[in-house]
């Protein structure tokens, strides 16, 4: 299955990520609001041209019902609500150097690393809730789709196993999933 095929050959690019500076900070006992605050911009920075590019596969949108997944809503309201304002959030730096998403197969290994990313958010929520004064919001990001996180994984995994030719397309998928870790690390360490 091309799942497990994504899971097995992305792993590597998975642990680095993890390790990136920015994330490897998440953890720390003086991990602070401003902190928080800076990371959720870089991902806002990453999120906003890449989500656009999605739009170009309208028919993988449609079957993952994707307008429910877009995340750039979640970090502009957790933004909005750390004390951006939506004038700011015009002057956020966007990333440049994105994965390509030309073809069908690119769209859905972008979409796996960023779906991926939802399904293991669950665990940092909880761990910026302990550190961060965030019970009044700002979590929106992280908690993804809340109790919804294992099913929508679960569907995204299931579309992407029944639908991708893994002779024809599996090649694609894998590659443009590890261009997309790579982008987001470079973009995150930046």
């Amino acid at each position: 299955m091309i799942s497990e095929r994504l899971r097995a050959e992305t792993s590597g690019h998975h642990d680095a990520i993890e390790n990136a500076k920015r994330f490897s900070r998440l953890g720390s006992d003086d991990f602070s609001l401003p902190e928080y605050v800076g990371i959720l911009e870089k991902f806002f920075g990453f999120y906003k041209p890449l989500e656009e590019l999605f739009r170009q596969h309208p028919d993988v949108l449609d079957a993952l019902d994707y307008e429910r997944r877009f995340k750039l809503p979640l970090l502009k309201r957790d933004l909005l609500h750390l004390g951006h304002t939506e004038e700011s959030l015009e002057s956020i730096e966007i990333c440049r150097s994105l994965p390509r998403v030309d073809t069908r197969a690119q769209a859905l290994g972008c979409i796996y690393v960023m779906e991926g990313s939802t399904h293991g958010s669950q665990f940092i929520a909880k761990r910026l809730l302990e550190k961060l004064p965030l019970q009044d919001g700002g979590l929106s990001f992280y908690e993804g789709y809340g109790k919804d996180t294992m099913p929508q994984w679960k569907t995204f995994k299931a579309y992407l196993d029944e639908t991708v030719d893994k002779d024809a397309e599996g090649n694609d998928v894998v590659a443009a999933a590890a261009q997309t870790f790579e982008a987001l690390h470079r973009w995150m360490d930046q």
